[in-house]
């Protein structure tokens, strides 16, 4: 094909696409749910109490938003494009699927920008979540093109592509969901109970439990476990674990001011919380969990966990387990890009080969 003849292709392509209704409309959804979500996070009081941080919080949601809509949207506008335009061939299919996939990008980059100089995150941050953001748009635009371009009819090559996109999405949980049927660990837990004063006395008033806590109650519950660790690489190989698990995961204790009253002010002695500092870190440590091997024995003392965390409740994935879980694990972006990778490779290799051999027939 000719430079001139490619331009072309280009011009009636990106003319095809914005004429298209549909895109018109998921573009402004896109534009205008991305810097609805930024604004709520940027300003919310919860988001921006001391250690937490809005605009990440707020990347993290509108990056997975985006995601989310390039993933369910990309193939049926370019179905759209192709009913309209009768264009076909992998050049065309990817020319469109490419404008389409970008085009949502570009109409989340406002609010994206606007999260990143709300709180000023970091490019350790920003960097390999927008990176993989693009990566997996782009997986996207080649499975949709490479299906509308050797499959004739768009019904059956728009669900040949949701087909392959969902095997991405909801593959891993199927994985995961066999093995939980599957036999698994014989797992006790031991809970030391604290004792709460009956006359009321002998509680703190600042954090609200008893200020010499005692657990003399000892319960045991037997139960069985799925063997998780077995099979936790296909995790990642979700869109959204792989795009979490690209951002280096982290925890954070702060004052959740949702429990204070309007008159409460925030002091040394106020209870905090511990939990992920975004959606990214929330995805990423559920996803690491499941690398650990589950234990037989599990001990939750209530007395030691107010002493060490400041409630008695044990609160996994968060608080201190969640930081022996990123201690004790690794990231899964590369076993979920490669997992991707052979996923999509199968499917490219169906969508070429089958329609071939039925030509032959």
């Amino acid at each position: 094909m000719s430079t001139t003849g490619f331009s072309a292709t280009v011009r009636a392509s990106f003319w095809a696409v914005v004429r298209t209704p549909l895109w018109v409309t998921m573009v402004s959804t896109v534009g205008v749910l991305t810097l609805v979500a930024t604004a709520l996070t940027v300003f919310s009081d919860n988001a921006t109490a001391d250690g937490l941080d809005a605009g990440r919080m707020a990347l993290s949601f509108v990056t997975l938003l985006t995601l989310a809509f390039a993933l369910f949207t990309i193939p049926a506008i370019v179905d759209r494009v192709r009913h309209t335009t009768g264009a076909s061939g992998f050049v065309d299919s990817f020319l469109t699927a490419f404008l389409v996939g970008w085009s949502l990008v570009f109409a989340a980059t406002p609010a994206l920008l606007w999260a990143m100089a709300a709180t000023g995150v970091g490019a350790d941050v920003w960097v390999p979540a927008l990176g993989s953001l693009k990566l997996e748009v782009l997986l996207v635009d080649v499975l949709v093109a490479i299906a509308f371009g050797s499959i004739r009819k768009p019904g059956t090559a728009t669900a040949v592509a949701y087909g392959a996109i969902a095997s991405l999405v909801a593959g891993p949980l199927l994985v995961l969901g066999v093995t939980a049927a599957l036999p698994g660990v014989k797992q006790t837990t031991y809970t030391w109970t604290m004792e709460w004063p009956k006359d009321g006395t002998g509680v703190d008033p600042v954090t609200g439990y008893p200020s010499d806590p005692k657990c003399p109650t000892k319960s045991a519950t037997t139960q069985v476990v799925p063997r998780y660790d077995l099979v936790w690489a296909v995790a990642p190989v979700n869109p959204f674990a792989l795009v979490s698990e690209s951002v280096e995961p982290k925890l954070v204790t702060f004052v959740d001011r949702t429990y204070m009253g309007e008159s409460e002010v925030v002091s040394d002695f106020s209870p905090r919380s511990t939990a992920p500092i975004d959606i990214f870190s929330t995805i990423a440590i559920s996803s690491r969990t499941l690398q650990l091997p589950a234990d037989e024995t599990v001990t939750i003392n209530e007395c030691e966990l107010l002493a060490e965390t400041g409630q008695p409740y044990s609160s996994y994935p968060y608080g201190r387990a969640a930081a022996d879980v990123l201690t004790n694990t690794t990231s899964g972006f590369v076993p979920g890009l490669v997992g991707q990778l052979l996923v999509a490779g199968v499917w490219i290799a169906g969508m070429l080969v089958i329609p071939r051999v039925r030509r032959q027939k």
